[in-house]
């Protein structure tokens, strides 16, 4: 695939397959609305596209900088990986709200969740820290893109984490088929959706995509 004849579409070929394979092997997902977004699709590594992590790796540390922060000549920028994540978090929050809010009836006007986010999640079940919450997104993205997701999440909207996480740990790339968790809760105000309260269940889970076929 190093000579692709457009990266972009390979790029959310990869994740719909992904997407396929969760659905089919989970009874759970029946039904569900599949949704395609751009905005969801790996950094762009401009001359190093296609090539090996490990190969990317070499390069970020031949110019003397971190990887996955390191940025490949023509390839994307971390603030342009996190633009889209924005982008993304807020046309969902919309979205979401607009299905789902009526649902709820007018009394209850700050919460996405009756249930509170100190709620002690079972460890271990796939409805881990998810019971009682009426809405539930399934988000599957690439590495690098996820890693600035989860950076955004934790050092912009100040989501808290699991006791004892270790920082290195939930800002390092995700392993394949890896699963994390947050929990979120929405306002409504001035006739639009905004964040209020975000948690971390858990981050970077192994072959948690593929685990549950309940």
């Amino acid at each position: 695939l190093v000579h692709r004849r457009k990266n972009n579409d390979v790029n959310m070929y990869y994740l719909f397959q992904t997407v396929q394979t969760i659905m089919k092997h989970n009874r759970s997902c029946s039904g569900l609305q599949l949704v395609c977004d751009p905005l969801l699709k790996e950094k762009s590594f401009g001359i190093a596209e296609g090539r090996l992590v490990q190969d990317v790796r070499e390069m970020a540390e031949a110019a003397g900088q971190s990887f996955p922060g390191f940025t490949p000549p023509k390839g994307e920028t971390q603030e342009q990986v996190t633009q889209r994540v924005k982008e993304f978090l807020e046309k969902t929050f919309q979205q979401i709200g607009a299905e789902h809010w009526c649902d709820r009836g007018e009394e209850d006007e700050t919460s996405s969740s009756s249930n509170p986010l100190s709620t002690s999640p079972a460890e271990g079940r796939a409805d881990e820290g998810v019971r009682g919450f009426p809405v539930h997104a399934l988000v599957i993205t690439h590495g690098a893109h996820m890693c600035m997701a989860v950076r955004f999440l934790v050092e912009e909207l100040g989501c808290s984490l699991p006791p004892g996480s270790d920082k290195e740990h939930v800002f390092a790339l995700s392993p394949n088929t890896g699963l994390s968790r947050f929990l979120l809760t929405v306002r409504r105000a001035e006739g639009r959706f905004a964040l209020s309260a975000i948690r971390c269940v858990f981050v970077h889970r192994k072959g948690g995509a593929f685990k549950s076929r309940s």
